[in-house]
């Protein structure tokens, strides 16, 4: 099967995901609230003003929060019925953000148009991830910054199993490999291999964050992410031209 044929493929299967996301809360699911949203706020800093590409929204939870930090937001969705929602929320709710249905890896967006670029909980979705990963650089400026969260590659195991092993097992790390999730599928990679692409297309890594649940905060008493990490950010700077 081709890239484009299998971009296109997973694009189909967040399609049919559409029904499910919608109930997402303003600040997104247990994780977002919790673990994700407070991580890239605080990598962020302050938004006011700043240009700001959400790649793959999703269903745009994001790129309103953003919006009411006071970012000029754009974002990206490939799914048509993701991207329908997006619009929906905000001819009901304007906030200034404008989306774009488009495949990350043939971004049309002007060239080192975003201060910063966020892809949250994307790039593990994608099968051309190195496409797409050279697609945000050319959008971002001279000295922007590229926020990425991913499931963490390490600790990919269901976190629904801890409570009664109250451990991570993980049997194949290394290799690169595609399997099924709840909606669409997982494409493993290392860790490296991520950190490397950023190093391959002139970023400097800035920081590595493996959010961690508060104090006594728990998804129905399950505390996994107090112990092991289910995600992991990295936060990157691209360098300026000499």
């Amino acid at each position: 099967m081709s890239d484009h044929a299998a971009r296109q493929r997973v694009i189909a299967a967040w399609d049919e995901a559409a029904d499910h996301l919608e109930g997402f809360g303003a600040e997104g699911d247990f994780a977002r609230q919790h673990l994700l949203n407070p991580t890239i706020f605080t990598l962020a800093g302050s938004l006011a003003g700043k240009r700001v590409l959400d790649a793959g929204c999703g269903e745009g939870y994001l790129s309103r929060m953003l919006a009411r930090r006071g970012a000029h937001v754009t974002g990206v969705e490939p799914a048509a019925r993701l991207y329908a929602l997006c619009a929906a929320h905000e001819r009901r709710e304007p906030l200034g953000v404008t989306y774009h249905q488009g495949d990350l890896v043939e971004l049309t967006l002007p060239p080192q148009s975003f201060d910063l670029v966020i892809a949250n909980m994307v790039l593990m979705d994608i099968p051309d991830y190195h496409g797409a990963v050279r697609a945000l650089c050319a959008v971002m400026r001279p000295g922007g910054d590229l926020i990425i969260t991913l499931l963490h590659p390490c600790f990919e195991q269901s976190g629904a199993q801890w409570p009664a092993q109250r451990a991570v097992e993980t049997r194949e790390y290394l290799a690169e490999f595609e399997r099924p999730q709840t909606f669409a599928t997982l494409f493993h990679r290392p860790l490296s291999a991520y950190i490397n692409l950023l190093l391959e297309c002139g970023l400097a890594l800035r920081r590595v964050v493996e959010p961690r649940l508060p104090d006594g905060v728990t998804l129905d008493g399950n505390d996994r992410d107090a112990h092991v990490p289910s995600f992991i950010a990295l936060h990157a700077e691209k360098l300026a031209t000499p």
